[in-house]
């Protein structure tokens, strides 16, 4: 690079030579230009200024006048004369005799611009026109005259040698700019030089450091890259070697550590072994208490209490983890209700099993032998307390999305739990040597295994309730079987209401009674698919065989009564009667009902408020429901579909009611069909009006229960005549 600008030093000295001259000889030029324009512009004010005197016929007042003009002038004016085109001197400043001899040897129109003897000499030509007065006293008559100025003509060095300097002194300073360049790439050489020499000298040397990161001269660039390279290759070898020493004493770490583990696994076994042996030795003491108790306890009782035992013990035995089950617990309770059946026979204690409609429509994974173990024991230990009666095993599952939580609780009446039991329940770690806490220690080991949380309430007299959640991480929808519409019948309104929500995934209607005349009364307006009837304490017996043998006729019935009365209504009805509890899964055996059974109802009213308070009223009544607001959109209606019956008001915006019945009994489909009259109030020969325009009968405003009924009988024995046609 330092050469590259030594040899570039000639070549510039000559393009500065020839810049110096070529400014020169353009300043030169340029200068000779401006003066030309300057005289001239001199000369024709002159022109301007004198043109008038020529007619003053005044020699000296345009003599006066020349000097002024040549003193008040900037230029270096010597004298100035006007002749003319003949050569006469017609007037001059006081030394136009020095000026040469003018003689102009042909006609002049333009300025003209001389140089003689060192002087520049200017020659303006004068029009005739503005000068015609004064050839009056001048001898000649000429046309044109001459205005001549004699200049100092200026040195021609001042004009283009300061342009020359300062062009002179720039190339100069480029030079000097350029000869320091020059030393300043030689002195980065040296530098460069040296820093290569001594990271030669640390690579030598064997340090790591040795790597060359800093920006060298493009000639160094090469020597650059090698001595990268050099240290690339030693720092790879030290990295070779601290690779072996780490993964040496990493294997020596691991060693050390596997030794520590083997020594915590040992210690942990040794735990295990005394934890264990402290099981066997509490099994063996509860085991020695079942056979001291053996003499005084019932048969039952005692292989429920093995069975326990021996629940317990596998329980605690190392296994691998339960399989999972696809369940959906609707069928799962039904197959095991008989088994919690038998767990509570043994001390005549009744079941009663409350489910929510999710159990139905979701199925979940569990292990269902830890489900049946754990069902089991909350069974039994529940049973355990002083003066209970009756238990009752809650299933709920809830599911957002498609995680879920399954809830099992069981609650029994009588004194509430045991000190022991409750203890062992909330104190998980707590050990018991007594023979009823095996089933207490069965529920917290599965809820251990099944990441469950238990939850007690206990109240002496009051009874109690142990409850488990059970999470659920996979639950997926299933199809049901749904039944159309059901009767449902039990006289506590608390539990018809939770067996009727239940009842919502698997029925799309059910009509729910908690009377024996209300109950005869729905049942005679419509065929359902089946009649669920949890029956009361005997009482109307006749009336109660009637109606069931009614039912049979035409729906599946679906009977339930308490164990201690169940025998009294076999034989009173002579049907088959199950003892309690209901599962959901029973539905699923039942056949549907046609759902084109069910009654037609056109309700035509302009008012909007009376027809949401009808859909309202007979939301739940076994019947479907049409409305209209106006004449033309019922006979619309009427004109495309059947109707069973026809509730329809008198006073309609568009036609009158009675004109409306009339159109309809000329349609032979509505010949025979109930039409209601549906007014605020009639006269008696406005009711005769009414049915000799065909209407069978007059509902009066506002809608109210009993009324309702009068309406859902039409609808009934309209049905019931349809179906025999």
């Amino acid at each position: 690079m330092t050469n590259y600008f030594r040899q570039l030093t000639l070549p510039w000295l000559i393009a500065l030579s020839l810049m110096l001259l070529f400014t020169a000889l353009w300043y030169h030029y340029e200068s000779k230009i401006m003066q030309r324009a300057q005289v001239q512009q001199y000369t024709s004010s002159l022109q301007f200024s004198i043109r008038p005197l020529l007619t003053s016929k005044n020699p000296d007042l345009l003599k006066a006048q020349l000097n002024h003009l040549r003193y008040a002038s900037v230029l270096p004016v010597g004298a100035i004369a006007v002749y003319s085109d003949s050569g006469r001197l017609i007037s001059g400043t006081d030394k136009a005799a020095l000026l040469p001899q003018f003689q102009p040897h042909h006609r002049q129109h333009e300025f003209h611009l001389l140089h003689e003897a060192g002087k520049l000499i200017a020659v303006q030509p004068i029009s005739s026109a503005a000068s015609s007065g004064y050839e009056d006293v001048i001898a000649g008559q000429n046309d044109n005259y001459y205005i001549v100025v004699q200049l100092d003509a200026p040195g021609n060095y001042s004009v283009w040698l300061v342009p020359v300097l300062v062009v002179a002194m720039l190339g100069w300073a480029a030079l000097l700019v350029m000869l320091s360049g020059i030393g300043r790439v030689s002195q980065r050489q040296q530098t460069d030089i040296s820093l290569l020499v001594h990271k030669l000298s640390q690579l030598k040397q064997g340090q790591l450091n040795s790597r060359l990161d800093e920006d060298l001269v493009s000639e160094l660039t090469p020597l650059k890259l090698a001595l990268n390279e050099l240290a690339g290759q030693q720092l790879n070898n030290r990295s070779r070697d601290d690779t072996e020493k780490n993964q040496l004493k990493q294997q020596i770490t691991e060693l050390t550590q596997s030794l520590a583990s083997e020594k915590q696994q040992t210690a942990q076994l040794q735990r295990l072994y005394e934890q264990s042996k402290q099981k066997q030795q509490q099994q063996i003491l509860q085991l020695r208490q079942l056979t001291q108790q053996q003499a005084v306890m019932p048969d039952k009782l005692l292989q429920q209490a093995l069975h326990s035992q021996v629940m317990l013990a596998e329980l605690t035995l190392p296994t691998e983890p339960e399989p999972l089950t696809s369940l959906v617990l609707t069928e799962y309770v039904a197959r095991q209700l008989p088994h919690y059946r038998n767990i509570l026979a043994a001390q005549n204690l009744t079941l009663q099993l409350n489910e929510v409609a999710a159990n139905a429509v979701y199925q979940l994974a569990l292990p269902e032998s830890l489900l049946t173990t754990l069902l089991t024991a909350l069974l039994r230990l529940s049973s355990h307390s002083e003066g209970i009666t009756e238990l009752t095993l809650n299933m709920q599952l809830s599911v957002t999305g498609s995680v879920g939580s399954l809830l099992l609780s069981v609650t029994g009446n009588g004194d509430g739990l045991l000190a022991s039991v409750r203890q062992q329940l909330v104190n998980p770690g707590l050990q018991s040597q007594h023979w009823q806490d095996s089933d207490s220690q069965i529920v917290t080991l599965i809820a251990t295994k099944l990441n469950a949380v238990i939850e007690v309430q206990s109240l002496e007299g009051l009874g109690s309730t142990v409850s488990v959640r059970i999470p659920a991480a996979d639950c997926q929808p299933v199809q049901v079987k749904r039944l159309n519409h059901l009767l449902l019948f039990d006289q506590q309104l608390a539990r018809l209401t939770e067996r009727k929500a239940a009842l919502g995934s698997l029925v799309t209607h059910v009509a729910q009674s908690t009377d024996l005349a209300e109950l005869q009364l729905k049942a005679k307006q419509y065929h359902y698919d089946a009649a669920l009837i949890f029956l009361p304490a005997p009482t109307e017996l006749a009336a109660w065989l009637e109606l069931i043998q009614a039912l049979k006729q035409n729906s599946k019935v679906l009977c339930y009564a308490d164990p201690n009365c169940i025998q009294m209504w076999r034989e009173a009805l002579g049907v088959a009667i199950t003892a309690e509890p209901f599962c959901l899964a029973e539905l699923q055996q039942v056949e549907t009902v046609d759902a084109v059974k069910l009654p037609r109802l056109l309700v035509v009213d302009d008012n909007p408020t009376n027809l949401a308070f009808i859909q309202m009223l007979l939301k739940q009544q076994p019947l479907e429901l049409t409305t209209a607001n106006c004449a033309q959109q019922a006979l619309q209606l009427c004109a495309v579909q059947q109707f069973d019956v026809i509730l329809l008001d008198i006073q309609l915006p568009d036609l009158h009611g009675t004109e409306v019945a009339r159109q309809l009994r000329q349609m032979q489909e509505y010949q025979l069909t109930p039409i209601l009259a549906f007014t605020a109030h009639a006269l008696a020969d406005e009711v005769a009006s009414f049915k000799a325009a065909g209407m069978n009968d007059v509902i009066f405003k506002p809608l109210e229960v009993n009324k309702l009924q009068q309406i859902l009988d039409w609808c009934s024995s309209a049905k019931t005549d349809n179906t025999g046609q």
